[in-house]
């Protein structure tokens, strides 16, 4: 027998074991498990330790074991990774959920509150007496009979009284603007612009026209939200002048404003120069002295038009002129108060104000003397030669408006009504409106062209499609609204009976 133990040499281990042939146990130096522990043949055992091939099939194995136990471990990690993948899945399900529930309960607290809210007004209704409730019905039938839009048999007997036609639906929004809204039958649109449409409206009470400018109050935030509040005031102002289109009213509603004004049936300026070309020079200077009384009674207010042309100036139906488009003006441009921002239609636009220089009133009359100019030249641009058959004093006054340097124009330096151009004008007469315009308008057939797009409630809801304006942008728009004293002296309130 071999003893039990450590064996450090396999060739002296087995020389001395040669001749044995009983059966012995054996276990090798590096391992410790109980698997040796079994009788063993010592021939298997020495072929086992000493055959090569033998031995790296053993390794061989040894590798295959290591991988399927990595294998085995990856397998594990990936399923252990999904578990938490699902796991937060339902985390996130879970927590979906309590928010929803959140919601709900919310949502339920709010239908509770608006109930008790309307308990609370059945109660008060309830306790209050019999002639309190007559009071509260009374005045809900009049708030609907003021929102109420006459019925086609209303509609006909007002036209056959003679008050006027409607043609489109008044809007109706809600408060005591609607009042006088409801007043306007809006008929066909006269143009648009930048910002906005005018449209041609009539008011039933006085069966007269209206141009009303509705503008998005989006598309006046994007550019400037304050210049329509200078075109509502100076609207205002224009009253105190025979020369500026005077404004009526001035309503605002969530998504638009409307600015309501004088509806000039002669058609503009520039149409007037298409069809008759150059003027006579008693035309032109009458003309010339209207346009310079309302140039003077804005830059008595501080108020620089910055956009004066022939589109511009507007000829009524007895043939005066008035400016209009206030929608660039800047207020408070008082002696020697200047301004930088550029503003204007090319071609009227002063040499300064090109340059990027401060400006003073004195831009309004560099674009007068390029009007005056279309005037008797047809022509834009100044030239010597054009003027040599008008005489000195018309060629003089258009050089002097035309001066480069804004501090010596006329108008700025020395008074223009004492220029010799103007030695015929009775300026009192004028201002009176007693001196007889030199062309008289045909008489123009309003015609009426209904659509969808002149309803105020239709441009109301296609406006609310937009992104919603925020309190602070609304808040530009305080204190639009006003009506004029000769609008309040006509009947208010209701659509017509």
């Amino acid at each position: 027998m071999v003893p039990h133990g450590k064996c450090g040499d396999i060739t002296r281990f087995y020389e001395a074991v040669a001749g044995a042939t009983e059966v012995f146990t054996f276990r090798p130096v590096d391992d410790h498990s109980d698997s040796w522990k079994q009788p063993t043949c010592i021939a298997v055992v020495l072929e086992k330790m000493l055959d090569p091939e033998r031995r790296t099939s053993a390794k061989e194995e040894e590798k295959k074991d290591e991988e399927e136990m990595k294998k085995a471990a990856m397998k594990k990690r990936r399923i252990s990774d999904s578990s938490d993948e699902d796991q937060k899945k339902v985390s996130m399900k879970r927590k979906h959920r309590k928010k929803r529930r959140l919601l709900d309960s919310l949502d339920g607290d709010q239908k509770k509150v608006s109930m008790k809210r309307k308990h609370k007004k059945r109660r008060r209704l309830l306790d209050s007496s019999d002639g309190d409730q007559k009071k509260v019905s009374m005045k809900r039938k009049h708030r609907k009979k003021r929102r109420k839009v006459p019925s086609g048999s209303e509609m006909e007997k007002h036209i056959q009284d003679g008050a006027g036609t409607s043609i489109a639906q008044p809007i109706c929004l809600g408060d005591k603007v609607s009042d006088n809204i409801q007043r306007l039958s809006f008929c066909r649109e006269l143009g648009r612009g930048s910002f906005g449409k005018v449209l041609l409206a009539k008011d039933y009470y006085t069966s007269q026209h209206l141009a009303v400018k509705v503008i998005s109050k989006r598309d006046l935030l994007v550019e400037d939200g304050e210049s329509v509040m200078v075109e509502r005031r100076v609207l205002q102002l224009a009253s105190g002048s025979a020369f500026l289109v005077h404004g009526c009213f001035a309503f605002q509603t969530k998504e638009l404003v409307l600015l309501g004004m004088e509806y000039a049936r002669g058609g503009d300026f520039h149409d007037l120069l298409c069809r008759k070309g150059p003027l006579n020079i008693p035309s032109a200077r009458f003309y010339s002295a209207e346009i310079v009384c309302g140039v003077q009674f804005l830059h008595s207010k501080g108020i620089v038009h910055r956009d004066l042309k022939p589109e511009n100036i507007l000829v009524t139906e007895t043939g005066h002129v008035k400016i209009a488009d206030f929608g660039l003006a800047i207020e408070n441009i008082y002696g020697d108060r200047t301004a930088t921002e550029y503003a204007g239609t090319p071609g009227y636009i002063a040499p300064e104000m090109l340059s990027g220089e401060e400006f003073n009133a004195g831009a309004d009359w560099y674009s007068f003397g390029v009007i005056m100019t279309q005037m008797v030249t047809g022509r834009h641009k100044y030239h010597t030669t054009l003027f040599k058959a008008l005489g000195v004093d018309v060629k003089d006054i258009v050089k002097k408006l035309l001066c480069k340097d804004q501090d010596m124009r006329l108008g700025v330096h020395g008074n223009i009504l004492q220029h010799p151009f103007f030695k015929h004008i009775d300026w009192v007469s004028l201002e009176a409106l007693k001196v007889e315009p030199p062309y008289i308008p045909a008489p123009v057939t309003i015609t009426h062209s209904p659509s969808r797009e002149m309803d105020l409630n239709w441009m109301e809801k296609a406006e609310a499609q937009r992104p919603s304006i925020a309190a602070k942008d609304q808040a530009i728009f305080r204190g639009f609204t006003f009506v004029t004293s000769k609008w309040k002296t006509f009947p208010t309130a209701t659509s017509p009976r």
